[in-house]
């Protein structure tokens, strides 16, 4: 597609979005995957930033057929990452890869402890960013999950807290930083591709209903522990519903597992009816502890940006259409009330028993 049509499209997003009201913009900006801003005009710059890194990864999926996608969840002890794969004519996405590691025990010998030293820190990330190149295709986008801003003094923040924020960062860099180096040495292989910092918020919003029964007094912390609770019980959920061919639940399926993943799964089902996502992995000695909301997090990262480029190709076809301008406008937010009413069955499918 030429520089102009792709400008058009842009053009015909902000177009939709200038008259909208302020329900109809929150809606795109949902299914989007954009930042919800408190004002009009701010939903209207979120839901344009955010089209236009998308509209970037839809012209990859047309150039290359396919788009890939590898999102991690940072942590020192307990790193996770998922890596999936979208064809250009599959309305599932494949899970390509999905990991727990250790990072001390994976790159440092002798099980050392990382410490706050640049050094340490500099060689950890660099031997973590080589060991995501190692397997194909390169992904079209890393995305890492955003860590939660800290304004404390130092002395008050825990030393593994600060750990996984630095971690973040220099992960950041080096991704960006591998890119424009490989990219300025003559007769190299090209590299392309996106580094995105995933606001987690946004993610848990998109797949998991709050519980309005929650009592005031303690809100935060009872429904910080339900959302994790929601998150890992809805992947489990997701995964084993991946592998059965019943034609009454094949409407909910989200990804598709294939090949050593397939048996893995069905093993675990077969073992116990409440298996850990750990227990479909191939667990290695430096996977860290046997935990599943790592997994989980990086899990859903990954499947919401696969969603939200799928729903942002769906909006570009209604904008394309050959409709009169003002009912693609009004297809388009139809589209986003339907998907948001899908998205609401489809987690009460999801959370019951």
């Amino acid at each position: 597609m030429p520089g102009p049509q792709k400008a058009k499209i842009l053009q015909l997003i902000d177009s939709c979005c200038q008259n909208a009201k302020s329900a109809q913009l929150k809606c795109l900006s949902f299914v989007i995957g954009a930042a919800n801003g408190t004002t009009k005009e701010a939903k209207r710059t979120y839901i344009q930033e955010q089209c236009e890194f998308l509209e970037k990864l839809r012209q990859q999926k047309i150039r290359q057929g396919r788009i890939n996608i590898l999102s991690m969840d940072a942590g020192v002890s307990n790193f996770a990452f998922s890596k999936m794969q979208l064809l250009y004519d599959d309305p599932l996405p494949k899970v390509l890869d999905w990991q727990k590691i250790n990072l001390e025990e994976k790159f440092f010998q002798n099980l050392k402890k990382l410490s706050l030293n640049p050094a340490e820190t500099s060689q950890l990330v660099f031997s973590l960013t080589e060991y995501l190149f190692q397997s194909t295709p390169i992904p079209d986008i890393f995305t890492i999950e955003r860590q939660r801003a800290r304004t404390m003094s130092s002395r008050h923040i825990l030393e593994p807290i600060l750990k996984v924020n630095i971690l973040e960062q220099i992960l950041f860099s080096n991704l960006e930083n591998k890119m424009k180096f490989t990219n300025k040495i003559q007769d190299a292989p090209k590299l392309q591709y996106m580094v995105c910092s995933s606001d987690p918020h946004r993610m848990t919003s998109y797949w998991c209903i709050p519980r309005e029964e929650t009592p005031t007094g303690s809100k935060k912390s009872k429904s910080n522990k339900h959302s994790k609770d929601s998150r890992i019980k809805l992947v489990k959920k997701i995964v084993s519903t991946s592998i059965l061919n019943n034609s009454s639940i094949s409407s909910t399926k989200l990804v598709e597992f294939t090949g050593i993943w397939n048996n893995r799964i069905r093993n675990a089902l077969a073992k116990k009816k409440s298996f850990k996502l750990c227990d479909i992995l191939e667990i290695q000695d430096n996977s860290g502890v046997r935990k599943d909301d790592d997994l989980a997090d990086s899990f859903l990262h990954c499947l919401s940006w696969m969603e939200w480029i799928k729903n942002y190709e769906s909006i570009t076809e209604l904008l394309n259409s050959t409709s009169l301008i003002k009912m693609q406008f009004q297809q388009v937010f139809e589209f986003c009330e339907n998907k948001v009413q899908e998205l609401k069955c489809l987690q009460n499918t999801y959370n019951t028993d």
